[in-house]
């Protein structure tokens, strides 16, 4: 009796296997892409960076993103030239309808029933405007430019300053860091991190992510100076970014870091914008606000004062954490840097004293947003939640360096 020996099965007679012509273009392709990166790294870095906010930028302009927010901020930015609640309301709708197509306008006018009390009631459309007053530095910027774009177009050309700046910033620190080589490795997380539609809405939110990563990346470079404005200019776009300046300065504090007074000064600045812009803007406080956001929405803030109510905040709280696990990705990156950290820690990975305190810094900041004002979106976290990313990666680049420096030894 004879036994076969064949450990797989042939294929019909005089026919050629392509599997090992295809692996070794594989490996080919593979090593000349090695080769091609490793050698022109900064080039393709730059260009892969550069090339992915310009395709942003580029959808945003061919397919904008209108959202009801944008009609409260060209009212903000209009407020001045008006006399009554009813010429400007008149006024920014008229813009609206002449600007968008009619199925865009139908939505934003009449897409529910807070929506179609807005288009018809001008005293209710003027008594949420003080929620957007409170972001200044945004109004102020949306204001100088309407004379020159006009108003469909302004809020585009604030993020395209905007976005600028985010992706300056981020070049020049991974230059710095000589990083630039994972650029493709950045350009994944910001994907993950829903940055494009962070990008194509047409609000405050990617300034002020602009703004605060601009200060942590130059704060871990050890540029204090314009670290603590970047950061103080984030609280003139949000005013709840001065909890993040009030984190970052007791962090400091608390490892001995170099930054802890510099940024006590930015605080000390950021608790004086906070108060100007809370002050002249009739903003409706923190409760009604909290209210309105994340436990049920108010067809007009006019006499909106309820009593604070521990039930709709822990409501508030549980439903919207529920949200930003189905609905966002924010959560997951953070619950993921926590355990990495940890991870690290637990393998004897140290970080410097300055990242260390940046990184705790940012997600505690966090934490503590989250808890003052319990809002589910993505783009209240990604300005945070981004240069700790950053970081760590640069840390764990450095630590895996050494580590296999140690090895060679």
């Amino acid at each position: 009796m004879s036994v076969s020996t064949e450990s797989e099965p042939r294929g019909r007679i005089g026919t050629a296997d392509p599997r090992p012509a295809l692996h070794g273009l594989l490996d080919w392709s593979v090593t000349r892409f090695e080769r091609l990166w490793a050698r022109y790294e900064v080039a393709l870095g730059i260009l892969l960076l550069w090339g992915f906010a310009a395709s942003i930028l580029a959808i945003g302009w061919l397919r904008p993103d209108y959202n009801w927010d944008m009609i409260a901020y060209l009212a903000v930015a209009f407020q001045d030239s008006f006399s009554s609640a009813a010429q400007l309301h008149a006024h920014v709708w008229a813009l609206m309808q002449s600007g968008t197509d009619p199925g865009q306008f139908a939505a934003l006018s009449e897409g529910d029933g807070f929506r179609l009390r807005q288009f018809h009631d001008p005293n209710a459309f003027v008594s949420m405007l003080g929620m957007f007053e409170v972001k200044w530095l945004y109004v102020a910027l949306l204001g100088a430019v309407l004379p020159i774009a006009g108003a469909m177009a302004a809020p585009f050309a604030v993020n395209v300053g905007a976005l600028t700046l985010f992706f300056g910033i981020l070049t020049w620190w991974l230059a710095s860091e000589r990083l630039l080589g994972f650029a493709p490795f950045v350009v994944a997380a910001l994907l993950m991190a829903q940055f494009p539609a962070m990008v194509l809405a047409e609000n405050p939110d990617l300034l002020t992510c602009a703004l605060v990563l601009s200060g942590f990346l130059l704060l871990d470079r050890d540029r204090q100076v314009p670290g603590c404005l970047a950061l103080v200019l984030a609280v003139a776009a949000r005013p709840d970014s001065a909890a993040v300046v009030g984190v970052l300065m007791a962090v400091a504090w608390f490892w001995r870091d170099r930054l802890s007074r510099p940024v006590a000064v930015a605080f000390v600045l950021s608790i004086g914008v906070y108060l100007a812009v809370s002050l002249s803007s009739n903003h409706p406080g923190w409760w009604a606000h909290v209210w309105f956001s994340t436990y049920q929405f108010q067809e007009t803030m006019e006499g909106f004062a309820p009593d604070f109510s521990l039930f709709v905040y822990a409501v508030g709280f549980a439903w919207n954490l529920v949200r930003s696990a189905f609905e966002n990705t924010w959560l997951g990156l953070y619950a993921g840097l926590l355990f990495g950290l940890a991870l690290a820690h637990a393998n004897g990975w140290r970080f410097k004293t300055r990242r260390l305190v940046l990184v705790a810094a940012a997600l505690i900041a966090v934490a503590a947003k989250y808890t003052i004002f319990p809002l589910h979106e993505g783009r209240t976290y990604l300005p945070l939640l981004l240069p700790a990313l950053l970081i760590v990666m640069a840390e764990a680049r450095r630590l895996l360096g050494e580590q296999a420096e140690t090895i060679r030894a």
